[in-house]
């Protein structure tokens, strides 16, 4: 039982045609878009995060909790 490369890549071909088929300028725009999304909500988690975490600690070192 073998593989022909033949076989492989046409099937490889199969596959990038189907998915270049489907993408336009709006559906890269989407994706842009839920990336940026994406990072910028993870950033603001990770900002708030460090802020939190900074404030507590330093209400556990000073003794008094500021904000």
């Amino acid at each position: 039982m073998g593989y022909s490369f033949a076989d492989v890549l046409a099937g490889i071909q199969a596959v990038i045609g189907d998915a270049t088929a489907q993408l336009t300028i709006a559906n890269i725009a989407s994706i842009i878009g839920l990336v940026v999304g994406a990072v910028v909500g993870l950033f603001l988690f990770w900002w708030g995060a460090r802020w939190v975490v900074k404030r507590i600690s330093g209400a556990f070192t000073s003794g008094k909790l500021r904000l």
